[in-house]
């Protein structure tokens, strides 16, 4: 039988290709992807470790490197935009980071829990405030990958994993949370934002901040909501909540905040709010002809001396921010500030020593305040008639006293009066305590505390 010398020719072409070709990964594709794409896979743990060491602001790739990671953030309400966020396992991450994409609806291709291949080669990344951003570079920035490319890059497997978000508390947050799919509960809007719509206040500039507070201990946090959001202008929750929501960091301000993928993830409990009221004497009568106590702070030669004189200076999470001794313009005074502490959450309390109000009758209580760069309300005022060894259990009553509001730009140099705190149904002895809760980075609101005096009349 004879057989041509086309089909022969034919027959060793095939031969030679299915050589120089390697076979296919045993992977699942939604659509053929050459298994060139893909690169050598490596733990997306592993390419953050490294970055960290380089002395590099940017680490560009050249190898066929890729990373796994799983969808966590979605577009589909519009308050994502070109920011598609990874993170490295469906169920307890430990790392995750942003790709920028030249794309809009990515969530009807990239949806939540969908596994995904990023093919690094050709790509850049960047830390900014201590989150990871993976892109194109142009210049000296990452930016978006261009719609062309992004399935070069970003390769879709037909795997989608149901994410289970880690629950936290505000005071658990640490740097390697950041971008990853967490869950909070039992939290309510801060009463000064209560009744605002998400994003839609005449005041609100591309996005709306929305302080959050946990019921159990009052430490806040921020809501962050894009004016473009199809929900910008719902209503926040009146009552307490749970939420589910992308733990990120603002590029600007380097604060933690969290980001709803859309309005179902926010779930209302029907508890009402669960406010702390304000201790309130019935009786309206005081005096001021006797001073009971009285600190001003003047004999303060460093910040030990706080304690020498009988104050109590106790971070309650262990940490070492403290109320400092300051001075200017020859007034010295108490100061307390998150910047700079590398804290992610400080709960700070300056505890009085014991005052006496057994001898005395119509006391009230009085001092002066000065908030700077503002970031929220993060003083206050509580009083104790029996302190414990933990600060945390002592019966703590919040007194209803008017702290001061900073400015943006740190300006401020007037202290407030706190106005008349009414004292005068307490009986026995009490022990007052300042209470400070600040962030770093997030809020840092810093006070200055001076002239705290109780007024009375003295029994004869």
């Amino acid at each position: 039988m004879k057989i041509s010398l086309t089909l022969i020719l034919a027959v060793i072409c095939i031969v030679l290709l299915a050589q120089c070709y390697p076979e296919k990964q045993n992977i699942s594709f939604d659509e053929e992807i050459p298994s060139r794409h893909l690169g050598e896979n490596i733990d997306m743990k592993t390419i953050l470790t490294n970055f960290n060491q380089e002395e590099s602001e940017i680490l560009s790739f050249d190898a066929d490197y890729s990373v796994t990671g799983f969808v966590v953030s979605s577009d589909e309400s519009g308050n994502f935009y070109k920011t598609l966020i990874l993170q490295d396992k469906a169920v307890s991450p430990e790392v995750a980071l942003e790709v920028k994409i030249d794309l809009r609806a990515y969530f009807s291709r990239y949806n939540l829990g969908r596994k995904i291949h990023l093919n690094l080669k050709g790509l850049s990344m960047n830390k900014i405030k201590g989150k990871f951003i993976v892109g194109y570079l142009s210049g000296n920035r990452v930016k978006e990958i261009p719609e062309s490319l992004i399935k070069r890059h970003l390769i879709r497997t037909d795997e989608t994993m149901e994410l289970q978000p880690e629950s936290i508390r505000f005071e658990d947050v640490t740097i390697e949370r950041t971008n990853t799919y967490v869950f909070l509960e039992d939290i309510q809007i801060s009463k000064e934002d209560l009744g605002k719509s998400f994003a839609s206040e005449v005041y609100d500039q591309y996005n709306g901040e929305r302080i959050i507070q946990q019921c159990n201990n009052g430490v806040s946090g921020k809501l962050v909501t894009s004016e473009y959001a199809d929900f910008s202008g719902y209503a926040t929750p009146a009552g307490t909540f749970s939420m589910k929501a992308v733990l990120t960091i603002d590029s600007y301000s380097g604060e933690f905040v969290y980001i709803l993928n859309n309005p179902d993830d926010l779930s209302e409990t029907n508890k009402g709010r669960c406010d702390i009221e304000a201790f309130k004497c019935p009786l309206n009568e005081v005096s001021e002809n006797d001073i009971i106590f009285f600190a001003d702070f003047n004999q303060l030669k460093s910040s030990k001396d706080i304690e020498l004189q009988g104050w109590k200076n106790t971070n309650v999470n262990f940490l070492s921010n403290r109320f400092k001794k300051r001075s200017s313009n020859e007034n010295t005074y108490v100061q307390i500030s998150s910047y700079n502490s590398l804290e992610p959450v400080s709960e700070v309390w300056l505890v009085s020593p014991k005052i006496d109000l057994d001898n005395s009758s119509k006391e009230f209580l009085f001092f002066d305040s000065r908030a700077t760069f503002e970031e929220g309300t993060l003083l206050s005022v509580w009083y104790t008639e029996k302190l414990e060894e933990n600060l945390k259990y002592s019966d703590w009553k919040l007194l209803n006293a008017k702290i001061s509001e900073g400015s943006l730009d740190g300006s401020n140099k007037i202290f407030t009066g706190s106005g008349k705190i009414l004292l005068n149904c307490i009986e026995g002895s009490i022990h007052l305590g300042f209470r400070y809760i600040g962030y770093d980075p997030g809020a840092s609101t810093t006070y200055d505390i001076d002239n705290i005096r109780i007024l009375g009349k003295r029994n004869i």
